[in-house]
């Protein structure tokens, strides 16, 4: 008979979950893949945009200042900022003095960029000379983060002795006076009554301060087992909190990304989604046994969440076991709610912004495709200033624009499908696989290799038969055979090419 296998990117892949319970048009693994529409499709490469780094970027922030658009990164000891054209030194005069695991926080405050590393007097640049440090800040304070909300600047995990670190104040939010429209704070003082600076401990639940983000007209603050909305009561009191539903909270500084259905939160054991009325699993009963398990745990604070607008996603980025950087992301995208995977080549950070307009991405600008592997129009130019896009920074060292070219700077990725597990209603029955019918879109004379398998016990793992190769506009189906009374079936690339797998048929005979 033959079974029709229909909307293959409708759940896309679940691994906590037994596969010969999944339903049939689910997958139990990927890589590279990205599913939409009810597809299932290659991710698209990157490219490296500007020259190599100096140093390994830690940081990126896009920031608009005199008519350009510069993409700041930092390392450990050391700031940059490119243009498209050009690269400036911005380090301040003094310094940085932190490590890879201080994590830098930071953005843009009336026209003014900030940098936290939580080590030093957080620093400014307003897109000329050199960086330096925020004015009026009180010299031996630390905060572990900080972030610009409305007109002042947030801190969390407060440090007032930074000579001894004795004097640190783990619950504490402080608060910048108000600015004036393209101006920082003029004072942190909280004891100064003619100033809105002020401060407050937030200890009713014991755990750690780790970071904040804007929702809406709220600074959502989180702790690691609890969240906290700052808003701002136009009173005397100047900033109202409350706290919010759920006993969860972030696993570390940049594991908040801001979506159009609100914030994605990497959180300890879970991945949420927290729109303001309480948080709510994405990941649960699909993913979330299987990505704890599978982040390293010494590394686990060095993994980053961040969106990929361009596509409606949400990158959960972490290292894998004995990896000191980002070789995973869990890509959810936020229309279809399906969850798929892409590889990382030790990666970073992660930021969203436009680009220059002196930065393009056409043939003859990108210079690193085949033109056989092309498929995108005539001079088309992909790092469009028109666009908001996702760029990754790795240690290599190298800042990459996400879905840009066929390869990984240059080098080809592999992308894959595989789901085992299959019954077709019949576990106890043996069944024999004769051929595969794929519905691919696809440049003509792309090749797919199709392999298919069997196991006896849902306990064992597969016996996959000899890989068939199934060319889009030359192969009608894909003759391979495996028996058992759980079946498998795996696609995985042999071309430098873009895939869309819709559906596919198998001709399956039970026994």
């Amino acid at each position: 008979m033959i079974v029709t296998i229909p909307k293959v990117g409708e759940y896309g892949v679940i691994k906590d979950l037994p596969s010969q319970e999944l339903p049939v048009n689910a997958w139990s693994d990927a890589a590279n893949i990205r599913f939409r529409e009810g597809s299932a499709e290659r991710f698209r490469g990157e490219q490296r945009l500007f020259d190599v780094p100096t140093v390994t970027p830690y940081w990126l922030q896009q920031y608009n200042q005199g008519g350009k658009r510069w993409w700041v990164h930092a390392g450990t000891n050391a700031l940059f900022a490119d243009d498209g054209t050009s690269r400036s030194t911005i380090t301040p005069s003094s310094a940085p003095t932190g490590g890879v695991d201080d994590r830098w926080t930071g953005g843009v405050l009336n026209g003014v960029l900030v940098a936290n590393n939580g080590k030093d007097v957080p620093i400014t640049w307003n897109g000329s000379g050199l960086a330096v440090s925020l004015v009026n800040w009180p010299a031996q304070t630390r905060v572990a983060s900080l972030r610009p909300f409305k007109n002042v600047l947030v801190g969390l995990d407060v440090t007032k002795n930074a000579s001894t670190t004795a004097d640190r104040y783990p619950h504490m939010v402080k608060w910048s006076n108000a600015a004036a429209p393209g101006s920082l704070p003029d004072s942190y003082n909280e004891a100064d009554l003619t100033k809105l600076a002020g401060e407050i401990d937030l200890a009713e639940e014991p755990s750690l301060m780790v970071d904040a983000l804007p929702l809406g007209d709220a600074l959502i603050i989180y702790k690691e087992q609890s969240m906290y909305a700052m808003t701002a009561t136009g009173g005397q009191d100047v900033f109202r909190f409350q706290r919010l539903p759920g006993s969860v909270g972030a696993l570390a500084k940049g594991c908040i990304a801001s979506t159009p259905v609100g914030h994605v939160v990497l959180a300890p054991g879970d991945v949420i989604l927290h729109d303001g009325q309480g948080p709510k699993s994405i990941i649960s009963s699909v993913l979330r046994r299987w990505l704890f398990q599978t982040i390293d745990s010494t590394n686990r604070k060095r993994a980053f969440v961040v969106t990929n607008p361009a596509a409606s996603e949400v990158w959960i980025c972490i290292p894998e076991l004995g990896k000191a950087a980002c070789t995973l992301a869990l890509t959810w995208n936020w229309e279809s709610n399906v969850w798929g995977m892409r590889t990382l080549p030790n990666v970073t950070c992660g930021a969203v912004g436009q680009l220059d307009y002196s930065i393009t991405s056409t043939w003859a600008a990108m210079g690193v495709e085949v033109w056989s592997d092309i498929t995108s129009a005539w001079n088309q130019d992909e790092l469009s200033p028109a666009q908001s896009r996702l760029l990754t920074a790795s240690t290599s060292p190298s800042i990459n624009a996400i879905d840009v070219s066929a390869t990984f700077n240059g080098a080809v990725f592999t992308s894959r499908l595989a789901r085992t597990g299959l019954v077709f209603d019949a576990p106890d029955r043996v069944k024999l696989i004769r051929a595969v019918y794929p519905r691919i879109d696809a440049a003509a004379g792309t090749r797919i290799q199709v392999e298919v398998g069997g196991s006896m016990d849902s306990e064992l793992g597969p016996v996959w038969s000899p890989p068939v190769t199934y060319t889009v506009g030359q192969t009608f189906k894909a003759d391979c055979f495996a028996s058992g009374r759980f079946l498998a079936v795996r696609f995985t690339s042999l071309d430098n090419q873009p895939w869309r797998l819709r559906s596919y048929d198998m001709d399956v005979v039970t026994q």
